[in-house]
C-alpha cells in the first residue's frame, strides 16, 4: 500500500510569525542600544569643552600653588603673600606669590610673580567670569607691567577653602577668608561648578597640598 500522506514543505504561518515576533524584539533591542549609546556619546561631546576647561584651571593652579613664594624683607611683609576674600559683590579672589607662574612668565626669568585670580558675575549678563592677573616682582618690589585676562566663563559657581596653617587638624581648619604672612596655608580646596540643563550641575572638586614653600631673601 501506498502512503497517502503527503510531505510538508515551508513553515507554517505560526512557525512565520514566531520567527518575525523574534527578529522585532531583536531589532528593538538593537536599535535602544544604539540610541543609549549615541545620547551618551553627545552628552560627553558637550561635557568635552568643561572637563577640559575644568583641567586646564586646577592644573596651573596646582603648578603655583606648589611653588608657593612668601617674600620676606627685613623680616616683615608690607602686605600678606597668601590671600583669601570674599568681597560684599561675592566675588572671590585669590592672591599669592609663586616661583612657576604658568602662563606670562617666560623659561628664561628668575623674578617670581604675585598672581591673582579674580571671580566675579558680569552685571550686564549675569555670566560667572575668572580673571587672571600676573606681574614680576622682586622681593615686594613689582618689576614688570600687569597681565591680565579672562580665562574662565560659564561657570555657575565656585567655592575656594584655604586651610588655616595654625589650626589643629585639616578638617577643622578651612576657611573662605585667610591671610598668612610668614607661614603657608596647609591647602587649597576648590570646588567648580558648571550649569547643566538636563540634570544636577556638573561639579569639580580639588584638593591641593602645599607641602613647603618658598623664602629667598633678595639681594
Amino acid at each position: 500500500m501506498f502512503n497517502t500522506r503527503k510531505k510538508q514543505n515551508g513553515f507554517t504561518l505560526i512557525e512565520i510569525l514566531l520567527a518575525m515576533l523574534i527578529t522585532s524584539v531583536l531589532v528593538l533591542a538593537v536599535n535602544a542600544a544604539f540610541r543609549q549609546a549615541h545620547m551618551l556619546w553627545s552628552r560627553a561631546q558637550k561635557q568635552r569643552p568643561v572637563y577640559q576647561k575644568t583641567r586646564l584651571f586646577f592644573d596651573t593652579l596646582r603648578e603655583e600653588l606648589v611653588c608657593l613664594y612668601m617674600p620676606t624683607i627685613d623680616g616683615q611683609q608690607q602686605q600678606a603673600p597668601f590671600t583669601l576674600s570674599v568681597l560684599p559683590d561675592d566675588t572671590v579672589k585669590l592672591s599669592f606669590f609663586t616661583l612657576n607662574p604658568v602662563w606670562e612668565n617666560s623659561a628664561d626669568s628668575s623674578f617670581p610673580s604675585k598672581v591673582s585670580y579674580e571671580f566675579t558675575t558680569e552685571s550686564d549678563s549675569d555670566q560667572k567670569v575668572l580673571s587672571r592677573t600676573e606681574q614680576l616682582f622682586s622681593g615686594e618690589k613689582a618689576v614688570g607691567p600687569e597681565h591680565k585676562e579672562a580665562t574662565l566663563e560659564g561657570f555657575s559657581g565656585i567655592t575656594i577653602l584655604a586651610a588655616d596653617p595654625n589650626a589643629g587638624s585639616l578638617a577643622d581648619s578651612w576657611k573662605n577668608v585667610l591671610q598668612c604672612r610668614q607661614t603657608p596655608p596647609k591647602a587649597v580646596k576648590i570646588l567648580l561648578k558648571w550649569p547643566n540643563e538636563q540634570q544636577a550641575d556638573f561639579e569639580f572638586d580639588t584638593i591641593i597640598k602645599i607641602i613647603c614653600h618658598a623664602q629667598i631673601t633678595p639681594p
